[in-house]
């Protein structure tokens, strides 16, 4: 426990020393009872200056309950699906302001095997590609009938320079997927937004290339092919952050944070959080009090992954949180709560705000 952490723990038990026993009695007393009696009124008749000092006291156990942390401990209650929602607003508004400046249209539907697919558009960043492609199986019997799932697309991914492979994704390894929810009702159709990593080359190495694009159902099989010629491209933006938090148990380290079109990457190091089958997960947080999931096929080494904010501003949040996540034997999602646990602020060595916009 450090110094800091220990005199926090001093003050707190002063706190809890100044609440008066039998105010401790009631609310014991009540936990034993909570079950049978529904209408028991914590604190019975003593007023409203008992009830202040009970407040103070529920706080203070909550808080001991968390353990000893180095930052903002909290307890709050959100949902995945109004989180995923809001996504794919962001994902819709940032996108739009960046095509509409430095991607670069190509067009031209192909079709393969009864499915239509359309490159639309092609951006280059310092590290990834990323391209919005649409997709229309309405000429498909399985799509009328139902058994058409958007798995059934092409999952194998190269690019090309020439007759060199410069990246590539096999069954989405190194790729980022999100679909461009655009508000069309359309069940036979879709748009993807796909960024796949260009590993160690560097993005501007590329302007002025033609380049090569195929979506295929299988390493040698037949797809979707285009070419292309990035003419700019988007610079990513990095800050060195460089703190350290503990939460039960856990060293969080974060050591920097990268802006590119549509994600914020945060590079941590921590053991025990974040990953499939951890007990505690990640989640973003903006200044307008928005909350943005880790990426939910995270396994990249370089960082965690999140959907950028529409608006970055000045502000964001790191938060510890552990899932209720519930699922019925049906696959029908009964809870999608999480709980918020813990809060990190993102302090950036560099000015965040100047440096954006």
């Amino acid at each position: 426990m450090n110094a800091t952490s220990r005199k926090a723990n001093e003050q707190l038990m002063d706190v809890i020393g100044n609440v008066e026993e039998r105010y401790i009695k009631e609310y014991m007393g009540t936990i034993k009872t909570q079950h049978r009696t529904q209408d028991r009124r914590i604190g019975g008749s003593t007023g409203r200056t008992g009830k202040l000092k009970l407040t103070v006291l529920l706080a203070a156990i909550m808080i001991l309950l968390l353990g000893t942390v180095s930052a903002a401990a909290v307890f709050a209650v959100g949902h995945f699906h109004a989180d995923r929602l809001h996504e794919q607003e962001a994902i819709l508004k940032n996108f739009d302001t960046i095509a509409a400046s430095c991607a670069l249209p190509v067009g031209g539907p192909q079709e393969c095997d009864g499915v239509k697919g359309t490159l639309n558009s092609v951006l280059l960043e310092d590290h990834h590609l990323l391209f919005s492609y649409t997709f229309d199986w309405s000429g498909l019997e399985e799509a009328q009938d139902g058994s058409f799932h958007t798995w059934f697309l092409p999952w194998f991914f190269y690019i090309a320079d020439g007759d060199t492979v410069i990246c590539q994704s096999e069954y989405t390894g190194g790729l980022h997927t999100q679909t461009y929810a655009d508000g069309t009702a359309d069940e036979f159709s879709d748009t993807f937004l796909y960024c796949i990593d260009l590993n160690d080359l560097e993005g501007q190495s590329l302007v002025g290339k033609e380049l090569t694009v195929q979506l295929l159902y299988a390493a040698d099989g037949d797809g979707f092919t285009n070419t292309f010629t990035p003419q700019t491209c988007f610079t990513d933006r990095e800050w060195q952050i460089g703190m350290t938090y503990e939460f039960e148990g856990h060293q969080i380290t974060l050591d920097s944070l990268r802006e590119s079109a549509l994600y914020i990457t945060l590079s941590i190091d921590c053991e025990g959080i974040g990953r499939a089958g951890d007990e505690y997960q990640f989640i973003l947080s903006d200044e307008l009090g928005n909350h943005y999931p880790l990426y939910p096929y995270e396994e990249d080494t370089d960082g965690y992954w999140f959907t950028k904010p529409e608006t970055v501003g000045a502000q964001l949040t790191l938060k510890v949180i552990r899932s209720n996540l519930d699922i019925d034997i049906h696959g029908v999602i009964t809870d999608d709560s999480y709980e918020v646990l813990y809060e990190i602020p993102i302090e950036l060595k560099t000015s965040f705000w100047n440096s954006f916009r």
